[in-house]
């Protein structure tokens, strides 16, 4: 068996690279090299100088931890050059010694998180014993890399609705979030990983906690763990990064380095609450006359939320054994989360005379009585076949179906009726009905100082969410349905070390692991015996999971819910790294190494899904009409749709390695310019399962063995070849695609400081994507069809007992070769697959401006290459077999449409398929190169995807004085992506918008501490209880705004889009709805002639801005378009603070917080009516949709802190 590239070799490369890194500097420069793989602490450096500019070397500087009194020490160079790294965020003193010159010491200094500072330090000479004490501002002057940071100020009380520090991404220039604005709660882990930063592929993102990898597979990039705001000291976004040690990302990497202890006992607590009374109505339920609560009971019943917790930390203290002033710390959150929806609903269920079988009262709202056939009987009048009634429109007590009699049993009785519907329907209200999820949220982290040369941290996390939300209701017993739970269960650990073998010379180790597990189950149908239900033995025991059934009666609430899902990942990681420091120049060079393991235990319907319609009771079981059959009577007799099935799925396990050695050198080239160069080289495993259960491409000679089973006399000579292949199998690699090892990624930037105000940055780097692509597994997983009918369901079997009369059908794994997936479209990944990469450059200025105010302008580009798209047209005629029937091009349709005789009718290994059990065929589908399969034949992850992105982008940002800190940004761009097919059978490129482009976007986001009372600008001095009320206001806020979402296009039919621009100047010209555009729309029939559609022709449309064509013609639009683009979005939230003072540095806080302040509905995620054959195409009907964000929310919270 073929292995390709076996993972051993790959870490053997990876630590042979890595020796290469380290070894070469030493061989360059005789230097030492160092590094900080994703490092989130922070690192200051500068230059010493005497007093007539010239260079010191030999001084020794130590920053002095303000909290801890930690202390770290570095020497300067031959260059006169430190460098201090791998200090925790947090203010510091700086002291810089050397013989012959006065003590320089610089208090107050802030460091931030990911922080490279810079503090160039100007020596008087005099005696040591003197000291020369300066206040001084450090800024990071020697990165080119581009981001902005959180200090703990502004996470702490910017208004975060659901209080989720990643939410404060939002904020910074270039970055885009793509999710729901409704899904922002610290456990919708995959609602808020839909980011793009400048241009990168959504959800391709690197998220890290105190530098450790927080990423899931689950979900396609999930964030894992999301810690609670007050146990977060620092948020970092690095948009355009050129430092060789991050990786694994296309766009951003988000950094959040969580608090640490310090020398005294500090803490909070706090509870945020909510309540539907302070809540404004949605727009919807307004315009139809809703209230925000549901009355049950005579009671009022609203949403609700509470969010409490505390966090305390300080020095690890235990009487009489633990002193851990100075050595010991200690941090500790908690953070608890309760909310609940009343959801109340109307359902169907069958009242008391219709579970006997009389339908004698089935009428609807005009008193039409439907009547119920009976498909025991059957004739032929005229072109139909008709079935005759029961009589009096009640099926007899000897007919109804046992199963079904013990299937009645789950129902509720009805207990309401709705006016103006069906009297037979919405019978059942169910209420309060709350959707609640409860979640609880803690993480630990203690700090040692092994002394001046060592320390290390250890962190420990952990949270639950649990969300109860019944879906059909029915209350009680196994029939409930709904995540009854949705859990999401996160357990992350992370271990760092650092030593400092000397001033110049530091090592720094980390591990870390953590395992995000989803699980969404309905417990009460767990371990169900469906043989309760009179089901048979010898079926149940081929079931691979028992539980209660699904069971869907059309127009009538549905019983159990029949599948569940966990999908655990577990990820570990490993970084050595090593930082050096020589001359000029400072090195690092690490390595890191990441197991990631992904299981999916996905059921589909193991325990049956069987589906009832009203086809078997309805007169003519080939035409639907409103006045016979139903759906529960055929549920009665037992009359199962062919549409029911069973699933047999595998719970695969797939793992992926990965090991990237890097190496870094920020080189100082005087005292203005430095440049910043890296390397790093990726060696990212393919996927691999457990137990080998992958296909491996498709093979499309081969002539497939099922050609023998045709038959030759009514098709003499024909053979059919292609067929999906298995990986590991006849000498194929055991991964479905080739192992990528040319990931070298070079980074270069600089920063040069044009005056002592102003610095010119710019760079380029090249990263690589995060692969999550698990591969695919035809023929592991296998769905048995119930059979219904043998005639086609003109007579349907009352086989309920065992609607699998030929039996489940078990996988057949890899045993079947090409013939396997006979009949259906499988997917199928290229084996040619490489793993996408990204091009990010950068170039700007930024400018020192008066009040602590920095403003930067920017140009920030990116361009994708590789990225993954799909190409359905695999499976597709050729272009000229296509024109036959094009119109467009001379053909005519009716002669793909002909059926022509179906050489695959009754042929063994169709079974379960059209191919199978139809007599004919299309001519088109005939005309198929591989005609065993359905068009659905899918190839997967080429390589031909590409996004183009460019910017201007412009920073304003000022730092805490007066009490205000504030933050503007805005970005101008444009993002093109290049993604499929317009026309897959001619190859057409679709190039459009990309669906995160968004040409222009503000945020602005400040906290300001009003300046009243004691100590302030105004009435500093008015006695205490006065300034109890007029001192310690606060008002802190954020305003987002970005353009609207391109329209996603229709993707059904062959539109034509854009005859002319359909733009519609007045779009809210009708009240309640939004014209995006004019709706002047034809249509091309069979013969080529258009056709304008009646509602356009009403509208006063003369002529088409949009044609319809018929089938068999290529698409010849693209998916989105510039010119139409979805609702702008805007977002304003508002936190209004009290401080009250208290004894001994303790204080109270009172908040009240309001998110949408101003109340305003936003469309931002709705797309416009897609249908061009539907009047409302191109519209939004606001009286019969959802707004995309909260109506205002206000909440109100405490916080005590001391």
């Amino acid at each position: 068996m073929m292995t390709g590239i076996g993972d051993h070799r790959l870490f053997f490369a990876a630590f042979a690279a890595f020796a290469f890194f380290v070894a070469m500097p030493a061989v360059a420069i005789g230097a030492p090299t160092a590094a900080a793989s994703q490092e989130f602490r922070a690192t200051i450096a500068g230059t010493v100088t005497d007093p007539s500019g010239l260079v010191l070397p030999g001084a020794t500087v130590t920053a002095l931890n303000l909290q801890t009194n930690e202390t770290a020490t570095s020497v300067t160079t031959d260059a006169g050059l430190y460098t201090i790294p791998f200090l925790s965020p947090g203010r510091y003193t700086i002291v810089v010694e050397l013989s012959g010159f006065k003590s320089y010491t610089s208090s107050e200094v802030q460091l931030s998180v990911g922080q490279t500072a810079t503090l160039n330090v100007r020596m008087q000479l005099g005696d040591l014993a003197e000291t020369v004490m300066v206040l001084a501002e450090v800024g990071e002057t020697s990165k080119a890399d581009r981001g902005m940071v959180m200090d703990n100020t502004r996470v702490t009380e910017l208004p975060l609705n659901a209080r989720n520090p990643f939410m404060l991404a939002t904020l910074s220039a270039g970055v885009q979030f793509n999710g729901n604005p409704i899904y922002w709660r610290p456990f919708d882990n995959g609602a808020i990983a839909d980011w793009s930063v400048n241009g990168g592929k959504n959800r391709n993102n690197e998220f890290l906690l105190d530098g450790a990898p927080n990423n899931s597979i689950q979900g396609g990039n999930n964030i894992a763990y999301v810690p609670p705001v007050d146990a977060v000291q620092e948020f970092k976004i690095m948009t355009s990064t050129y430092d060789a040690q991050y990786g694994r990302t296309a766009g951003g990497i988000i950094n959040v380095s969580l608090k640490s202890g310090s020398n005294s006992f500090h803490g909070s607590a706090w509870e945020f609450a909510r309540r539907w009374r302070l809540d404004a109505n949605t727009a919807l339920q307004t315009t139809q006359g809703q209230p925000r609560f549901s009355v049950v009971d005579g009671k009022k019943l609203g949403h609700f939320l509470d969010q409490y917790g505390f966090q305390v930390d300080g020095p690890l203290m235990v009487p009489g054994l633990v002193d851990g002033r100075n050595k010991t710390f200690f941090m500790f959150t908690f953070e608890g989360y309760r909310e609940g929806t009343p959801n109340p609903a109307t359902r169907t269920v069958p009242d008391e005379r219709q579970r006997t079988g009389d339908f004698s009262q089935l009428r609807d709202r005009n008193g039409n009585l439907i009547v119920i056939y009976d498909p025991a009987t059957g004739r032929q009048l005229g072109s139909q076949w008709v079935r005759d009634p029961f009589p009096n429109n009640i099926i007899p007590a000897s007919r109804i179906h046992p199963i079904a009699k013990k299937l009645l049993s789950y129902y509720p009785l009805p207990n309401t009726q709705t006016p103006d519907s069906d009297p037979w329907r919405n019978n059942l209200f169910q209420g309060p009905n709350i959707a609640r999820d409860d979640f609880f949220n803690w993480v630990a982290k203690v700090d040692h100082v092994f002394s001046s040369k060592s320390k290390m941290f250890v962190r420990y996390a952990w949270n639950r969410r649990q969300e109860h939300r019944n879906t059909n209701g029915i209350e009680t017993g196994p029939a409930q349905s709904g995540p009854l739970p949705l859990e999401r269960i996160n357990y992350t650990g992370v271990f760092d070390y650092v030593r400092s073998f000397s001033p110049t010379f530091l090592l720094n180790v980390r591990a870390s692991a953590n395992r995000y597990n989803e699980l969404n189950r309905t417990d009460a149908g767990m371990g169900f015996d469906v043989t309760e239900l009179g089901f048979q033995r010898s079926l149940v025991d081929q079931f691979n999971v028992k539980m209660f059934p699904y069971v869907d009666v059309s127009d009538y609430t549905r019983l159990g819910r029949g599948d569940f899902s966990e999908e655990p990942t577990t990820v570990v990681s490993l970084q050595p790294n090593l930082t050096w420091l020589q001359g000029r120049h400072t090195l690092r060079a690490g390595l890191e190494v990441r197991r990631t393991l992904y299981e999916r235990l996905v059921s589909g319907n193991p325990s049956m899904r069987l589906n009832f319609r009203r086809g078997a009771t309805q007169r003519d079981f080939q035409q639907a009409d409103a006045l016979s059959g139903n759906a529960f009577a055929s549920f009665l007799l037992g009359a199962a749709d062919s549409s029911g099935l069973v699933d047999v799925n595998i719970f695969p396990e797939y793992t992926w390695n990965y090991a990237a050695p890097w190496i870094q050198d920020d080189w100082k080239i005087g005292n203005r310019l430095t440049l910043n160069l890296g390397v790093r080289w990726d060696f990212n495993s393919p996927v691999r399962e457990a137990q080998n259960r992958l296909n491996y491409g498709f093979d499309s000679t081969t002539i497939n063995p099922v050609s023998a089973l045709i038959d030759q006399r009514a098709f003499p000579g024909y053979q059919v070849r292609g067929g999906i292949q298995f990986a590991g199998v006849d000498g194929r690699p055991d991964t479905p695609y080739a192992f990528d090892t040319n990931n070298v990624q070079p980074r270069a930037g600089f920063a040069y400081k044009l005056s002592e105000r102003t610095v010119i940055k710019g760079g380029v780097g090249r990263y690589f994507m995060n692969p999550t692509n698990t591969g695919y597994n035809e023929g592991f997983s296998v769905q048995t069809p119930v059979v219904a009918s043998l005639d086609g369901g003109r007579t349907p079997l009352v086989n309920l007992s065992n609607p699998f009369p030929d039996g489940v059908r078990q996988p057949a794994g890899s045993a079947n070769g090409l013939m396997t997936a006979l009949g259906t479209g499988p997917d199928f990944a290229n084996p040619s697959y490489q793993v996408p990469y990204v091009y990010q450059f950068s170039l700007g200025v930024e400018r020192q401006l008066p009040w602590r105010t920095t403003a930067e302008i920017s140009y920030v580009g990116s361009r994708t290459y590789q990225d993954t798209n799909t190409w359905t047209g695999f499976n597709e005629p050729s272009l000229a077999f296509r024109n036959l029937c094009d119109v467009t091009a001379g053909g005519n349709a009716n002669y793909c449409n002909e059926r022509v005789p179906n050489p695959f009718y009754q042929v063994p290994g169709f079974e379960g398929t059209t191919r199978f059990t139809s007599t004919t065929i299309s001519r088109y589908d005939l005309a198929r190169p591989f005609p065993q399969f359905t068009g659905g034949v899918t190839q997967q992850l080429l390589n031909e995807g590409r996004i183009w992105y460019d910017s201007a982008q412009v920073v304003v940002s000022k730092r805490t004085s007066s009490g205000l800190t504030l933050n503007g940004t805005y970005t101008f761009s444009k993002m093109i992506e290049q993604n499929g097919y317009n026309d897959a059978i001619a190859r057409t490129v679709q190039k459009s918008p990309a669906a995160a482009d968004r040409p222009h976007r503000v945020t602005i986001s400040g906290v300001y501490l009003l300046p009243f009372g004691h100590s302030k600008r105004f009435l500093g001095r008015i006695p205490g209880p006065l300034d109890a009320i007029i001192g310690g206001w606060e008002v802190a806020g954020l305003y987002v705004y970005n353009s609207g979402q391109p329209w996603d296009l229709p993707t059904t039919g062959n539109l034509f889009y854009k005859v002319k621009d359909a733009r519609n100047p007045n779009p809210a010209a009708r009240p309640g709805i939004i014209q995006a555009v004019l709706p002047c729309v034809a249509q091309m029939g069979n013969d080529g002639v258009l056709r304008m559609l009646a509602y356009s022709t009403a509208a006063g449309c003369t002529e088409p801005y949009f044609i319809v064509q018929p089938s068999f013609t290529g698409r010849r639009s693209n998916a989105r378009d510039d010119d139409i683009r979805r609702p702008s979005f805007h977002q304003f939230d508002v936190n209004f603070a009290k401080s009250v003072p208290l004894r001994n540095g303790q204080r109270l806080q009172l908040r009240v917080e309001a998110f949408n302040l101003l109340n305003k509905p936003m469309y931002s995620t709705r797309n416009y009516a897609n249908n061009p054959l539907n009047s409302d195409f191109g519209q939004i009907n606001l009286s019969a949709t959802e707004q995309s964000n909260f109506p205002r929310n206000v909440q109100l919270g405490i916080k005590f802190l001391w």
